[in-house]
């Protein structure tokens, strides 16, 4: 049994990772911001210790080291989703969370009395933006908007700290996941919820092809990782190496809810956000890690679809479900 640290524990993946680690027989403690939404975790309720504290505070983060000594650490805590300032004050924001937030975190566990046997790290596919597909660990990033910019800026930095820090740190560089209680903020279940509900809904970019990864995949790369001890500034791809054209996700959704296909209509066949190819290469996860997805995205739909079936019947209001599943971040509607 293992004595793990996981922020950003409330939202989709922590919530998740969570539950397995509990499941799994560890000591599991939550960093979660003040005024979070937990419906997430209220089945887990006396399995696990919440320390309430924004990340920001590195006095709390002392504090909560040198109470816990937590051999492994899973940093999830991320919101990318930012609305852009015409001041670019959303940037100011999205570096102090993304980088002064790490910065702090570090300090934090390399000052402990006891310093953690390593630390795991979520990126995102999103890093590599404009590269050519399918993204290689070792390629250079083009990052087309400020949230992908600032993973990157933080993932060099670790790179480049590293030889300072008494523990490995990892980087996984999520797929786009998915899976039951996630935001309706994003396209897979504001599609799935409209289909449900007999509403109209827009797919924009039809011919896009995204990487979709089901939460338990990618749950169950991040806990391979911590077990894999691998060097300090490793970046590792979770994800599955298919991106099908969102076209097919939403054809796939509208026959799983049996919704009438003329609610949903489609962008221009030429039209793009920007990154036409998001798909990740995976030969890296599987010699180093021994891991692979292994949830058809069908498989992965039929059960999503299900959940949100399930809350439409018990009246859950799922406009507002927190945002970051079942044991994302798929492009917004």
């Amino acid at each position: 049994m293992s004595r793990i640290l996981i922020t950003g524990g409330a939202g989709f993946v922590g919530s998740h990772l969570a539950r397995a680690c509990v499941a799994a027989g560890h000591e599991v403690h939550l960093i979660i911001r003040p005024g979070s939404d937990d419906r997430r975790i209220e089945d887990l309720r006396g399995e696990i210790i919440r320390h309430n504290f924004d990340l920001q505070s590195e006095t709390a983060l002392k504090h909560c080291f040198s109470d816990v000594s937590p051999e492994q650490i899973f940093h999830l805590a991320a919101r990318p989703r930012r609305a852009e300032a015409a001041d670019l004050s959303d940037v100011r924001d999205g570096m102090r969370e993304q980088v002064q937030v790490l910065i702090g975190l570090l300090s934090a566990a390399a000052g402990a009395a006891r310093p953690p046997k390593t630390m795991i790290r979520t990126g995102s596919l999103a890093e590599y933006g404009a590269a050519s597909a399918p993204f290689q660990e070792d390629m250079r990033e083009i990052p087309v908007n400020a949230y992908g910019a600032e993973l990157v800026a933080a993932t060099h930095l670790l790179g480049a700290l590293q030889r300072r820090l008494p523990f490995p740190v990892v980087t996984a560089r999520l797929a786009l996941v998915y899976g039951a209680s996630q935001s309706t903020a994003y396209l897979l279940p504001w599609l799935i919820t409209r289909c449900l509900a007999g509403e109209a809904s827009m797919v924009r970019n039809p011919q896009d092809r995204r990487d979709l990864i089901h939460v338990d995949d990618a749950v169950g790369g991040l806990l391979r990782l911590a077990e894999a001890q691998l060097p300090g500034g490793t970046i590792i791809n979770i994800a599955t190496g298919f991106a099908p054209a969102m076209r097919d996700v939403a054809r796939l959704i509208i026959a799983e809810t049996g919704a009438d296909p003329m609610l949903v209509s489609y962008g221009p066949a030429d039209g793009s956000s920007g990154i036409p190819d998001f798909r990740a290469a995976t030969a890296l996860a599987r010699s180093l890690l021994g891991w692979s997805a292994s949830t058809p995205l069908a498989e992965g739909l039929v059960e999503t679809v299900a959940w949100y079936r399930e809350q439409t019947r018990s009246q859950e209001p799922l406009a507002q479900m927190p945002a970051v599943s079942r044991r994302e971040r798929t492009g917004a509607p």
